[in-house]
């Protein structure tokens, strides 16, 4: 096995405390494994990241969003294989094996790699005490299963997939090149990777997940409502920019009109409700806020929808 040298690159956006978080097991567990690397941050925000290494590069993101930031790690890399984290994955040991394993193997010239994700314990823990996070809990939005198609999900499996996913993204410079970097006409993150993964499948390069080992995926900042609610809207909002450039109509939404007055009258009054929602924080409630909590987020994706679909460019 020849020595791995590795560019892991970590996007981020006004999230300080996170992201040092992150940095912090990532140069932990790859001080452990045989490999030379270098981190790079592109920091998107305002916030500074006071985080200091002597393999860590910090610099700052010369457009804007995630697309680009990513693109920008890739440009100024110094090694052949890359890893793209999102500013809250905390990687493991094992899971560095696996990536580490991928790059050594044959399967790196045809081939990515996606390891599942799950919330830390601590966490999950802290998911009980608030009716959002029992909400996220109910629909096992605290591990990546919970976000796949049933369909699509192999339990402690190793297997290819149609698409991808940037949280923790392992490919070669080469491949990521092949494809075209990510399209930077997505201002957040969301369709981006979906977009980026039918280029790769255009590229003859492929997508393996590993089911059986897993990253942590650190929000324990994002554990509440109203912020959830907003990237619900941004997650609407790269749907619309996704279906412009492509114009791939399975994606669209247009609900009944009923459901269009329903999304409308609750989006008026989104922070009311969004109070009501907090206010009722017991668990003996949970059967009238989870609902209203569901409801909240389709009005938040549709109406992010729809302001970005109908934009004038």
């Amino acid at each position: 096995m020849h020595l791995v040298e590795l560019t892991v690159i970590i996007p981020t956006f006004n999230r300080s405390k996170i992201v040092n978080k992150t940095l912090q097991k990532a140069i932990e567990i790859l001080q452990q494994v045989n490999i030379v690397f270098e981190i790079i941050v592109v920091n998107d925000g305002s916030e500074e990241v006071d985080f200091h290494h002597n393999q860590l590069i910090l610099v700052k993101n010369k457009k804007k969003g995630v697309a680009s930031a990513r693109n920008f790690g890739a440009s100024i890399s110094k090694y052949p294989n890359l890893l793209f984290l999102d500013d809250d994955i905390l990687i493991t040991y094992e899971s560095t094996e696996k990536i580490i394993h991928f790059f050594c193997s044959s399967l790196a010239e045809t081939h990515c790699l996606n390891v599942a994700w799950i919330y830390p314990p601590e966490l999950i823990v802290k998911c009980e005490k608030t009716n959002f996070g029992r909400y996220l809990k109910s629909i096992d939005y605290i591990s990546m299963k919970g976000w796949m198609n049933p369909q699509t999900w192999k339990e402690q499996s190793f297997y290819e997939i149609d698409t991808l996913a940037s949280y923790c993204l392992a490919i070669t410079k080469k491949n990521f090149n092949r494809i075209g970097g990510y399209n930077e006409h997505f201002p957040y993150s969301g369709f981006e990777d979906y977009e980026f993964a039918q280029r790769a499948l255009i590229a003859k390069i492929k997508t393996l997940l590993d089911t059986s080992i897993f990253v942590f995926h650190n929000e324990e900042d994002r554990l509440d409502v109203e912020d959830w609610m907003n990237r619900r809207y941004r997650e609407g909002v790269t749907r619309a920019c996704y279906i412009k450039l492509t114009n791939d109509i399975k994606y669209e939404i247009n609900p009944n009109y009923i459901k269009k007055t329903l999304y409308h009258i609750i989006y008026v009054f989104k922070r009311m409700i969004i109070w009501k929602v907090r206010l009722f924080d017991f668990k003996v409630f949970d059967f009238i806020t989870f609902p209203i909590i569901k409801i909240l987020t389709g009005s938040f994706i549709w109406k992010g929808y729809i302001n970005e679909y109908y934009k004038k460019d």
